[in-house]
């Protein structure tokens, strides 16, 4: 159940439960109250508060408010700070904003201070009836407020709320600019600042390696970029165009860029993810993947769509995450953003194969990189991912099939690589099961110069796997060189042509 909710039920069975008590107990009791001047049953009617009376009570309703204000604040004073502390300053505005908030701690003073307006009306000659009964009910209802806000105040604290209510802030900024609330560059402004407190709360949760509280911000900073995509048609133009006096620290020509591509929103956004990546490596491996998988997700959306340049930023920021995690110089890491940027290579196949030769151009690139900062399995890892990308599209007859193919060939150094004779020995059994006699010479062609101590290790590998699954726990799961038994007797024919220097 969420945390309001529970407040407000809460709240409403305290009252109906508290005040059914107390109204059959005062019922009963009264039923049998007799009068001892009279001896006859009192009525409701003779019933009056006298001075004496309002005083003992409101000296003790005073100091049961001094009690229950006290708590309040020093709660307050203590959890939101401190929450605000570790998640972003935001939080402080938010809460004093936010109307429950407001209505309770101004409720709280009101009563209190009406329960000293009650106690100066507590004269010899009158003492006012009306008053002393809201002081009455009022520290009744103060007290039963207590336990329903203190939960109240709990939910409002709780991560996932703050990241809803931030991005929230940030979705209404959205509609005020686009409402044309404040002038153009105030409302740039004040988008800018929303984007930038919700950035705080996935870096700081990323700097602590919060696992849920940095997976629930990523996956709020995908939806906003697909809100942003909704609201920019009731943009006006003008609020597209910026300077680096909005994006401090970006060069003339880079925010030239992001104005003529609309995009500076987009941008600010994907910055906030890439400063959250370089946290959470060594430090969260999860969050490498949850990251990479949201990118990729996010960047095929967009593809979809037809936004070509937010595709293109999107793209920006996985490269962005391969430098980092190869400059880290950690498999693990390096291993799932290749395996993601493979999946959205895989995706555009179908649906943007026109981008693929570019994207495989870029996985090119980061394995030569990988190589150079003495990461060779990350080297034969790319090699054995577009091999699989190059059979899915020769499966589906995509445009891109010789450029995958090529890409495969480029890899240098195959004459000392058993990971990269296995990779190719694999695309040539597939290619000699569906009969591409022409892509097969080809690949045969590239390992005619591997000595044989090479094929018989590469041959050795792939034939010792017979579990598809690794025999470790990783996030791919499968074995690299686990081939079905059927594709296994071609793979073997391959090696056997390789070792008899026929084609």
């Amino acid at each position: 159940m969420d945390h309001v909710k529970f407040a407000l039920r809460l709240l409403v069975a305290l009252f109906f439960i508290t005040l059914m008590i107390f109204w059959l107990e005062a019922a009963w009791d009264f039923s049998h109250a007799i009068d001892p001047a009279t001896g006859e049953a009192v009525r409701l009617s003779q019933l009056r508060a006298t001075p004496a009376m309002v005083r003992a009570l409101a000296s003790s309703f005073a100091g049961a408010y001094n009690t229950l204000i006290a708590l309040l604040l020093t709660f307050i004073s203590l959890a939101i700070p401190i929450t605000a502390n570790l998640y972003t300053p935001k939080l402080i505005e938010i809460f004093i904003r936010d109307r429950i908030n407001l209505f309770v701690l101004c409720t709280c003073a009101i009563l209190a201070a009406h329960n000293l307006f009650a106690f100066s009306l507590s004269f010899d000659q009158w003492t006012g009836q009306l008053p002393f009964a809201i002081a009455v009910g009022g520290a009744i209802f103060g007290w039963l407020l207590l336990l329903p806000y203190y939960f109240y105040v709990v939910s409002f604290i709780d991560p996932l709320t703050i990241i809803k209510r931030v991005s929230h802030s940030l979705l209404l900024e959205f509609d005020a600019a686009a409402a044309g609330k404040y002038p153009t560059t105030v409302s740039q402004q004040r988008v800018n600042q929303k984007i930038t407190n919700l950035g705080s709360v996935l870096l700081r949760a990323a700097d602590r390696a919060d696992r849920d509280v940095t997976f629930d911000a990523i996956r709020t900073h995908v939806l906003v970029l697909a809100r942003v995509r909704e609201v920019k048609q009731r943009l006006p133009p003008e609020f597209f165009k910026v300077s680096n006096d909005l994006l401090v620290g970006l060069s003339g020509d880079a925010t030239d860029i992001l104005s003529e591509a609309r995009i500076w929103m987009e941008h600010r956004i994907s910055i906030q993810l890439v400063l959250a990546f370089k946290s959470v490596l060594g430090k969260m491996p999860d969050g490498v993947s949850a990251m990479a998988q949201a990118v990729k997700n996010a960047a095929h959306d967009e593809a979809c769509q037809g936004n070509d340049a937010v595709f293109e930023l999107l793209v920006r920021v996985l490269n962005c995450f391969a430098r980092e995690a190869i400059k880290k110089k950690e498999n693990a890491s390096v291993f799932n953003v290749v395996y993601f940027y493979k999946a959205l290579v895989r995706r555009l196949l179908s649906d943007r194969p026109e981008y693929v030769p570019r994207l495989v151009g870029y996985l090119r690139f980061y394995a030569e990189y990988a190589r150079a900062q003495g990461l060779p399995f990350i080297y034969e890892l790319v090699s054995y991912e577009l091999g699989e990308l190059t059979e899915r599209a020769y499966e589906r007859k995509a445009t891109p099939t010789r450029e995958l193919l090529d890409a495969v060939l480029a890899f240098g150094g195959v004459e000392q690589s058993v990971g990269l004779v296995k990779s190719r020995a694999i695309l040539a059994g597939y290619f000699l099961e569906r009969g591409f006699a022409q892509e097969l010479e080809l690949v045969e062609a590239s390992l005619r110069n591997v000595t044989p101590d090479v094929l018989d290790k590469a041959k050795r590998g792939i034939l010792s796997v017979q579990d598809r699954v690794f025999w470790e726990l990783n996030d791919r799961g499968l074995n690299f060189d686990f081939v079905e038994p059927q594709r296994r007797a071609r793979v073997t024919e391959v090696f056997d042509r390789l070792n008899a220097g026929t084609g």
